[in-house]
Order: C-alpha cells, then structure tokens, then sequence
C-alpha cells in the first residue's frame, strides 16, 4: 500500500481526526462487547418491553425443538433462547413468548450470525475494492480492522455488508485525499507537509527534563550578556515552552547528524589529489 502512505501521513496533519470514522466505531460495537459475535445485530424491531404473548394456551417446547430450517441449517430453541437473553441482557429469555413478528427477526439475525461464522474468508492478496482505479486488498482492510477493534476482530470477510462498505470507506479516504493533494499543491509543498508531520512525530517521543531546559537558559543568558552586558535577561519560566522547542529541536538535529559524512570539496580540483582538497567533518 505505498501509494497510500503518503496520503495516510498528510491525513494526520491535514485532517487531525482519526484514521477511523465514528459510524465505522458506532457499526462495530457488538464485535467488541461480544469476542464470539462476528456480525451485527439489528433488533430495532423487537420491542423488548412489549407484552408478551398470552400464557393462556402457552405451551413451553423442549431447548432441543427445532424452530427454523434455513437452507439446511436447522435452528433450535435453544440457540434463540440464549441469543434472545444476550442481546436483551435478560429481559427476555423465551422464544415462544415473542410474537410470530418478532420470532422472524430473531431467525433472520441468527441466519445471518450463521452465515458470517461459516463464510469462507478470501485470501490476503485478494482485491476487495477499488477506489479510482487504485486497489485494496483484503489484508491491508484486515490489518486495519484489526487495530480499530484491537485484535478483537481480524477479518474483513467475517463482517457484514454494511460494516464492510463503512470500513472500505475509511480506507479510500487518505486514497482520495492523496489524489486531491496531488492536484492542488507543489512538491515543495507537499515535501513541507510530510517533514511538518515527520517533525511532529519526532518530537512526540522525545523527553526534555527540567535540567536540560535550565541549562539552555543559562547558555543563552551567557551569550546575550557577552554580547550585551546590559542586555535584559527574561526570567527562565516566562520563556520554558521556547526552553523546552529548542531542546527539542537540538536533540532532534543531534540524532539526524549522528552517522552522517560530510565532504566539502574547497577547491575546483578533479586531479587525483584532489582528496587534499577536501574535509571530512
């Protein structure tokens, strides 16, 4: 995904968001309240306050009663009872007490529970989708949803459609902000952008103790009364976010510099003395 990198690292400074989208987070939230639930789950239509079906002729079946057969996959009660006492968190535990409406949600979601946790998951290098024209493949949206959910969740293939096409537009986001960049600003600019968001990266990891910061300050009130012996001196806490930039950047420069060779040619010479000429520092 070298193409996307860059878009990915113009994303950070750019759009200061998350990589991941809230609607993607909000359509994955029963993946992480649940590690064996693999889809999701829609029961807007089941009223779980509603009243329950009358217990004049009410006949309890046995857990093992099949319910439902749904090209061949053969539905007990049992397996709605449990589903039903999870996803209400308990307020309804019985089948047979929900209303016929209310029975063909529940098989229609355990169908789709079914289907996902046998689906046969394509492999790694698979195109998945295209986004003008660039591809995606399947281990990059795994790899993705696997730091959006975590760990909790790691194939693309085991979500629904709805998640799918939510994940797949996260990931064509940085792919349309690259082809957008890429339209609008100079290399220059965008060469400005990326070493901004280098920088920014840098400086994030780098610790700068009280010390360091008092000992800047004295080498700069050094430098100033040397130059200026009446030269007013700002006390160190009005000036310790500047303190504290510069320590920064002077550790940044010492690590770039650390196992760079330099060689500075002093004189016009292509000779073969002309290594006489020149410095390495």
């Amino acid at each position: 995904m070298k193409k996307s990198i860059f878009a990915m690292g113009l994303s950070l400074l750019v759009l200061q968001s998350p990589l991941a989208a809230d609607t993607l987070k909000n359509s994955l939230t029963n993946i992480l309240n649940d590690k064996n639930s693999v889809g999701m789950v829609n029961l807007d239509n089941l009223s779980i306050n509603g009243k329950p079906k009358s217990t004049t002729h009410f006949k309890k079946r046995s857990p093992n009663t099949i319910i439902s057969t749904v090209k061949g996959y053969k539905i007990r009660k049992k397996e709605a009872d449990a589903f039903l006492n999870k996803v209400t968190k308990g307020k309804v535990k019985d089948y047979d007490r929900l209303p016929k409406k209310q029975r063909k949600i529940v098989i229609k979601e355990l169908v789709k529970i079914h289907t996902l946790k046998n689906k046969k998951s394509r492999p790694p290098t698979a195109v998945i989708a295209t986004v003008n024209g660039i591809k995606i493949i399947k281990k990059e949206a795994d790899s993705f949803l696997k730091r959006m959910t975590s760990g909790r969740v790691e194939d693309f293939d085991k979500l629904d459609k709805k998640q799918q096409k939510l994940l797949i537009r996260d990931l064509a986001r940085p792919i349309v902000l690259k082809s957008t960049v890429d339209k609008n600003l100079t290399v220059e600019e965008k060469d400005g952008i990326l070493r901004q968001v280098w920088l920014e990266k840098q400086k994030s990891a780098i610790d700068v103790t009280n010390d360091e910061m008092l000992a800047l300050y004295e080498e700069k009130k050094a430098q100033s009364l040397a130059a200026n012996p009446n030269a007013v001196i700002p006390p160190y806490l009005t000036i310790g976010k500047q303190l504290r930039g510069e320590v920064i950047e002077r550790k940044i420069t010492q690590k770039l510099m650390k196992d760079v060779k330099i060689k500075i040619n002093f004189e016009n010479n292509t000779s073969k003395d002309s290594n006489k000429s020149t410095k390495i520092i």
